[in-house]
């Protein structure tokens, strides 16, 4: 199983849209993060341990309110200081005020965009000094997203930068086919006097450094390639 680890970050989404929590959730766990999910305010209260590391909390929640919610977790000493962000249907000012006075830490209104949401969290989680070294783990390899390198069997491959933004990207999207343009356009971004022919000229060197593992990568005739975590490379 392809795993990010987040230093083991456990964040808590809580809203009674489904649709809602599972946009998040997908958006969180893509860059690394643990989610865990709640669906009403009892649900949050029970899910909500010392073992989180922040939620996300909507306010208009069948039963309890997402006030509620948040002044409960205040008055226990386990949860007291678990950073809060509000995501809310509610923008008038004085509902901002609110939770944020009852101990909020940010305040969010619906609709806000996933990379926004995302953005907040990593800012909160700065302010309390969580530390989000991540890392990806499959199989026998190791990602090291903030040192940009990536180990086998704990034996560093010596990636070049391009090579290691390759690989992060195929990871981190799991049998899903990338054509070789969509490669240029993400990896080399606005780089000149870049060619298709480039993209798999560095798959072939990613290859031949990943060697056995490099079966992972699969070449998808008239597409361009994909990782998936079992299987052999079909050429």
């Amino acid at each position: 199983m392809v795993t990010a680890d987040s230093s083991g970050i456990n964040v808590l989404v809580v809203d009674d849209e489904e649709d809602v929590v599972e946009v998040v959730s997908h958006f969180l766990e893509q860059d690394g993060y643990t989610v865990h999910k709640a669906y009403d305010g009892e649900e949050a209260l029970t899910k909500a341990s010392s073992d989180i590391d922040l939620i996300v909390l909507d306010i208009m929640l069948p039963g309890l309110d997402g006030y509620e919610v948040c002044r409960t977790l205040r008055s226990r000493a386990e949860t007291e200081t678990i950073p809060i962000i509000f995501l809310s249907a509610k923008i008038e000012e004085e509902d901002q005020v609110r939770g944020l006075m009852l101990g909020g830490d940010d305040y969010l209104t619906k609709p806000a965009s996933p990379q926004v949401i995302l953005a907040h969290v990593k800012a909160v989680l700065r302010r309390m000094g969580v530390d989000e070294t991540k890392i990806i783990n499959v199989n026998d390899l190791t990602i090291y997203e903030d040192e940009y390198r990536a180990a086998l069997d704990d034996k560093d491959l010596g990636l070049t930068l391009t090579e290691f933004e390759l690989l992060r990207y195929l990871v981190r999207h799991p049998r899903k086919a990338f054509t070789r343009q969509q490669l240029l356009e993400t990896i080399w971004k606005d780089a000149m006097m870049v060619t298709e022919r480039t993209v798999d000229a560095h798959i072939k060197n990613l290859r031949e450094k990943l060697g056995g593992f490099a079966q992972h990568i699969q070449t998808v005739r008239g597409v361009g390639y994909r990782f998936v975590q079992d299987g052999v490379a079909e050429e």
